[in-house]
């Protein structure tokens, strides 16, 4: 029998809070560590639709990379959705871990599945961890492609990567490419240690107004696939690593979890 301790000390040693940004709530966020674990969902983020996918299916611990209470909170209540979700997932004693930054700095975490993916070399974090964290962890990643590429051939392997149809850029279509600033989610933080290391291209997911004039006056391509896109894969990567160090248990990233934003 596997207790929810153990499922929490694993994902703490692949992802450990305490490289998780000052501003993040990280680790276990509800649940009783002594309880038996059967089945695990991961999810990008605590929907009503995960949330009923979660109940359909029995889970008992749902790994959300967003976590659910974001900011502290006074009262659970069913009159707020954010408390709804929580009340319907306590009420059925399904715990909730969420990893958030500390997955988007680690090693194993979304990142560098982004920098391999899309074919980077030389890879290192864009802000590493200071001691005593790892510094081989940190915030973003930076990498060269093997070889310079215009922009508009790079958002076509960008777009392979993450199995979507558009996405935005900020730049010349034939800018050439050689080193390659990452951050996932909304990214737009990152962008100026990126320029200090000589990028010419950024991926992330989702940069402000000025952030998109910053590029563009620096001469970065700046490619945005979208909040989604650029993390809810490596749910399916965790849900992975997951199975690999549980193997008897039922695991899987949800099926039911879609991307708010629509394009026409």
């Amino acid at each position: 029998m596997i207790h929810l301790h153990q499922i929490v000390r694993y994902l703490e040693e692949l992802a450990p809070p305490c490289s998780a940004e000052d501003w993040d709530n990280v680790g276990l966020l509800a649940g009783d560590t002594e309880s038996a674990v059967e089945r695990i969902m991961t999810c990008l983020t605590i929907t009503p639709e995960t949330v009923a996918e979660a109940i359909d299916r029995h889970a008992n611990l749902v790994v959300s990379h967003h976590p659910l209470p974001f900011r502290a909170i006074k009262s659970v209540t069913t009159s707020t959705i954010p408390g709804k979700l929580l009340w319907e997932l306590i009420s059925h004693r399904i715990a909730i871990y969420s990893p958030h930054t500390a997955w988007d700095s680690a090693n194993a975490g979304i990142n560098q599945l982004t920098a391999l993916g899309i074919g980077l070399t030389n890879i290192r974090p864009l802000v590493p961890h200071q001691p005593p964290l790892d510094p081989s962890d940190g915030a973003g990643r930076i990498g060269m492609l093997e070889t310079p590429q215009p922009l508009v051939d790079f958002v076509q392997v960008v777009k392979r990567f993450y199995g979507i149809s558009t996405l935005q850029f900020v730049g010349n279509p034939q800018h050439q490419l050689t080193k390659i600033g990452i951050g996932c989610g909304s990214g737009g933080s990152l962008l100026q240690p990126a320029l200090k290391l000589g990028c010419d291209g950024f991926l992330t997911g989702e940069a402000n107004f000025h952030s998109a004039l910053e590029a563009r006056a620096a001469g970065v391509a700046l490619v945005l696939v979208g909040h989604f896109a650029s993390e809810r894969f490596s749910l399916h990567s965790l849900a992975q690593r997951l199975h690999l160090q549980f193997p008897n248990l039922t695991i899987w990233a949800s099926i039911d979890e879609s991307d708010p934003v629509q394009t026409i």
